[in-house]
């Protein structure tokens, strides 16, 4: 019998557990308090108050509950992931499914970043990796409404387990066998999405939000061509898909964090993932040469201190080219 935990009773993971639970899944939650534990078990979670309870989610702070699990979804922020695994390697059978569900890089040395598989293969060598990434916003998940993930691996069994944990429950899972591709996707479209916010907090239109979505998603499919994955997955849940829902509105909190900026407000930092990875984004795309403006651009305003209209002027003067 499949037994899944996840790591994380956030937002995410709260809806990964309710949908698992409602399509029959043995699943529970392995989380960082009490309180969380008590919330979980009315039903309710703590970052989106305000949905009504949901049935029962079962949960626990003991590390131990992670020795019998078939599946284990990480579903913590990416400066939290290496701690998670260190203890899936501690704890866990090594024969256990490991699945990511946040979407960033970890910067290196070495390398630029570090994709959130990259980093669970260097400590985990011995489990098979699974990228969960797509269009998702939890509370719409946990209020039960219909959403499509894909995960990817290049283990097909293990992405066909992920599969089979979800069938029945409101999240509709495609595999695939591009993890690089599915796993740049997730991390690029937040970048994007801040970019995006930035354009429409300067009020310049939505023909030029239209445009940054667009350019933004070539950027994406050159870094994931570099990178070696296929240009095509882009395209899919986890690239288009998923920059289209980012780049909505603010219920996304990367383009909530560029509207802010736009705004000329100071966002908070914990916002968005996408304010945390740009760096190691633009590096790791340096060092395997990517032209990469918009995400360069982010990355000077973020984390430089740029002046935004100086850099949206910067990125308007760029000498044309080819589509």
């Amino acid at each position: 019998m499949t037994k899944a935990i996840i790591i994380g009773g956030g937002s995410w993971g709260t809806a990964i557990a309710a949908a698992l639970i409602t399509a029959g899944t043995n699943a529970k939650v392995l989380a960082r308090s009490d309180d969380t534990v008590e919330m979980l078990a009315k039903g309710r979670c703590r970052q989106i108050a305000d949905i009504a309870a949901t049935s029962p989610i079962p949960a626990s702070t003991d590390p131990a509950i992670l020795r019998d699990a078939n599946l284990i979804f990480i579903v913590v922020p990416v400066k939290a992931t290496i701690e998670a695994l260190t203890m899936v390697r501690r704890e866990a059978r090594q024969d256990a499914i490991i699945i990511l569900c946040a979407k960033g890089l970890v910067a290196t040395d070495k390398s630029g970043g570090l994709l959130m598989h990259e980093v669970a293969s260097e400590q985990l060598s011995q489990h098979p990796v699974v990228v969960f990434s797509g269009p998702s916003f939890a509370d719409e998940v946990l209020r039960g409404l219909p959403a499509a993930i894909t995960a990817a691996s290049n283990d097909k069994l293990a992405s066909g387990a992920v599969q089979s944990a979800f069938r029945g429950s409101n999240i509709r899972v495609y595999s695939s066998n591009d993890p690089v591709g599915v796993a740049i996707g997730g991390a690029m479209k937040n970048v994007i999405a801040i970019a995006a916010g930035c354009a429409v907090g300067l009020q310049l239109g939505d023909n030029a939000r239209a445009a940054i979505i667009t350019r933004g998603l070539a950027e994406m499919a050159r870094f994931a061509s570099a990178a070696g994955a296929a240009p095509d997955t882009i395209f899919g849940l986890s690239g288009a898909g998923d920059l289209a829902l980012s780049c909505a509105g603010p219920h996304s909190r990367n383009m909530a964090y560029g509207l802010a900026l736009g705004k000329g407000h100071a966002p908070d930092p914990v916002l968005a993932e996408g304010r945390h990875t740009v760096a190691a984004l633009a590096a790791r795309g340096e060092r395997i040469g990517v032209d990469q403006p918009i995400t360069k651009a982010v990355d000077n305003v973020v984390n430089h201190g740029h002046n935004l209209p100086e850099v949206v002027a910067g990125l308007l003067a760029r000498r044309v080219g080819n589509e």
